[in-house]
């Protein structure tokens, strides 16, 4: 079997490579599963070539191989990809791939693509649902109140979420834990420039002063919070406008909007419907001053007035 495993989802991907090396047998593990980076290709496939010593299946995963950093030389190698044996699995690990690629047509034309990708940092509901299935998978028993908070404190970070659970597992010894006490074990740890961009929106400057000095106090790059800042700013702008200007169909707004994902549609629509336009092109506008007076060597001092500034308009300006 060959498959190719790619995404940013590095503990779904991990997870796969468990199931795959739970099959190998515990006993023969030194000699039936291999770990090759992309560089040694040709060693890898030729290990893989091989049947296995034991009689039973063999392991063997190339890693980091985004395919780009392969040519001619290695797409020669990859025609033996055919007499890989029945009970080999062949893994190819990739956190993106260009699917344009002659290498990667070729890989897909033996292996099954597994795509892995983060969930969307703002689907809180679908980052709920997978730390409750990661908590059942453990035996982990939470509130539901618990399990929210862990989907805010930690947010889309499926390892940080699989440590923290682990944790919570040993401390609960079996029992429910309730939200208090997961609040003690697991502290807030996704105060980001998102939740920053939401509370400037919402106009909440307490909030605005609490997130910026967090993210400050953490060394975040300033030139990294603009930016954030700046696109989802002008993302609100122009899902706003779409709709003042009369686009309704989803399938539209994502279209005009550059919106790759249709779905997020639905939570911009409501994080605009109480926002004025016309705050939302003065932010984009003062963004993109505060960029370009970061980037002439403006510090962080700077950033605070423009910040509040600029969430006291969304305070002070009706919508439209």
């Amino acid at each position: 079997m060959i498959v190719l495993l790619t995404g940013d989802d590095q503990h779904a991907i991990q997870e796969q490579l468990n199931q795959y090396k739970a099959e190998i047998d515990a006993q023969w593990l030194t000699l039936c599963y291999h770990r090759f980076p992309a560089d040694h290709l040709d060693r890898a496939i030729s290990v893989a070539r091989t049947c296995s010593l034991t009689g039973g299946k063999k392991l063997v995963i190339v890693e980091n191989c985004h395919l780009k950093q392969w040519g001619d030389t290695e797409l020669e190698t990859l025609q033996q990809l055919v007499q890989v044996p029945e009970f080999t699995i062949l893994v190819f690990v990739a956190t993106t791939i260009d699917k344009r690629l002659k290498i990667y047509k070729h890989i897909v034309k033996y292996a099954k693509l597994f795509e892995f990708p983060l969930i969307p940092p703002w689907r809180s509901d679908l980052i709920e649902k997978a730390i409750a299935t990661q908590a059942k998978k453990i035996k982990l028993v939470l509130s539901k109140g618990a399990v929210e908070y862990l989907a805010e404190a930690i947010g889309n970070d499926m390892t940080h979420a699989a440590t923290e659970l682990r944790k919570l597992y040993i401390y609960g010894k079996g029992r429910q834990l309730e939200l208090a006490e997961v609040k003690e074990l697991v502290p807030c740890q996704t105060q980001n420039s998102l939740q920053l961009a939401s509370a400037i929106r919402q106009g909440e400057s307490n909030q605005v002063l609490h997130l910026l000095d967090d993210l400050l106090s953490r060394s975040e790059p300033l030139m990294v919070i603009i930016a954030t800042l700046l696109t989802q700013f002008r993302t609100w702008l122009w899902v706003k406008s779409a709709i003042v200007s009369g686009v309704k169909k989803d399938s539209e707004l994502a279209q005009l909007c550059n919106i790759s994902n249709p779905n997020r549609i639905y939570y911009l629509r409501q994080e605009v419907a109480n926002t004025s336009i016309n705050a939302l092109a003065k932010a984009v506008t003062m963004m993109l001053d505060l960029e370009l007076s970061i980037k002439r060597g403006a510090e962080a001092k700077n950033l605070l007035p423009t910040i509040l500034s600029l969430s006291s308009k969304f305070q002070l300006t009706p919508t439209m």
